[in-house]
């Protein structure tokens, strides 16, 4: 460990010594299943030399490659275990979430985001919830505007979040909300795609003008559901037609406001793939890609989320997302299962499952993201 390395996490444990730490059944699984809490895969295969020495876009590694398509979360304060483990792996994107625990004063959330980011030798997006509503980070500094939230209230939500460091809002939420019934209700800006698009679309404006990165969710819709797809996986009987006039529209507008990322839901739709979730679906990229026109980057949802994980181990579901056409994989609670994701995805490039070519794509698309 560097130097400077040593300093940051000396500064780290000084700041912290104050801080506290009516659904349908899923679809078969493409995989044979396994436990989620089990998260090591077998020995893998390492690429051959040839390959591992190839640098991709902006002259990563291999290894750097695979980090730089992770967006990763750990449980409680920051440890020099867990910079170790960075600084191995070089995950490209740091999730810090109220659930994980990580930092309860501005002063400590922002050591802890530089420490990390000192262990970064290519770019890192440090990223957050902040909608509004019941939905913010518990961080004193960063106010919490109630819904609906409007331009003026995103931009100064966000502009705190920039002060301590962070670079992507993980906003605005998307989802056209069915009524009082949908698990998205409080969180959702109406019931119609004329409401919601307007709504969405002040909410991107408001985070580019604090100079972040905006995210676009739950992709192709999550608000004709009451269920959570924390614990299930909701199946949604909705055609194609329907989600093209009252789902799509909101994240057409996203698009047009340019939105840096669009988020895919933990959904199943039949009507997209009847044996698949939208997330883990080439059927679903292609439609965002061609049928509305979005060119930046694709980002998953949590992959230890009970809707992938009762099906699908959180390693072979993220490398499914990536062969797909997924940009960058989100585990965001536990360390363990994030090193053997890594773990899966090397040995997928290695196998030859997961083409280099692909990786390399989903790591141009994160690097052609604006850097304020």
């Amino acid at each position: 460990m560097t130097r400077r390395l040593s300093l940051i996490l000396l500064c780290l444990l000084l700041a912290a010594c104050g801080t506290s730490s009516a659904a349908l059944p899923s679809p078969a699984p493409s995989t044979p299943t396994s436990s989620p809490a089990s998260p090591a895969p077998p020995a893998s295969p390492s690429p051959s030399p040839s390959l591992a020495d190839q640098l991709g876009p902006g002259g990563l590694t291999l290894d750097e490659e695979i980090g730089a398509v992770m967006m990763v979360g750990f449980q409680g304060p920051l440890t020099a275990s867990v910079v170790s483990d960075w600084t191995q792996r070089q995950f490209g994107g740091l999730l810090v979430i109220n659930d994980n625990h990580n930092a309860t004063s501005a002063a400590s959330m922002t050591v802890l985001i530089t420490a990390v980011r000192g262990a970064s030798h290519h770019r890192l997006i440090a990223a957050t919830d902040q909608e509004g509503g019941y939905v913010c980070l518990a961080v004193s500094t960063v106010p919490c505007a109630p819904m609906p939230v409007g331009q003026a209230n995103t931009t100064r939500m966000a502009s705190a979040l920039r002060a301590l460091g962070f670079d992507l809002d993980l906003g605005p939420v998307s989802d056209v909300c069915n009524g009082p019934s949908s698990i998205m209700w409080g969180r959702c800006y109406g019931t119609t795609p004329g409401a919601v698009g307007p709504a969405v679309g002040a909410v991107v404006d408001g985070i580019h003008a604090a100079h972040m990165l905006s995210a676009a969710k739950h992709f192709p819709g999550h608000g004709d559901t009451s269920v959570s797809s924390e614990t299930q996986l909701p199946r949604i009987d909705e055609s194609i037609a329907t989600l093209q006039s009252r789902e799509w529209p909101p994240f057409e507008e996203d698009i047009s406001h340019g939105v840096d990322f669009v988020m895919l839901g933990h959904l199943w739709y039949p009507a997209i793939d009847p044996h698949r979730s939208a997330d883990l679906s080439p059927a679903t990229i292609q439609m965002l890609r061609s049928n509305l026109g979005f060119d930046g980057a694709i980002i998953s949802d949590d992959m230890e989320m009970g809707a992938i994980t009762n099906s699908t181990p959180t390693p072979e579901a993220a490398v499914e997302f990536l062969v797909n056409g997924g940009d960058m994989v989100m585990v965001a609670h536990h360390i363990s299962i994030a090193d053997a994701t890594y773990d899966a995805i090397k040995a997928a490039v290695a196998s030859g499952r997961l083409p280099r070519a692909r990786l390399d794509q989903a790591v141009a698309a994160l690097q052609a993201l604006p850097a304020y």
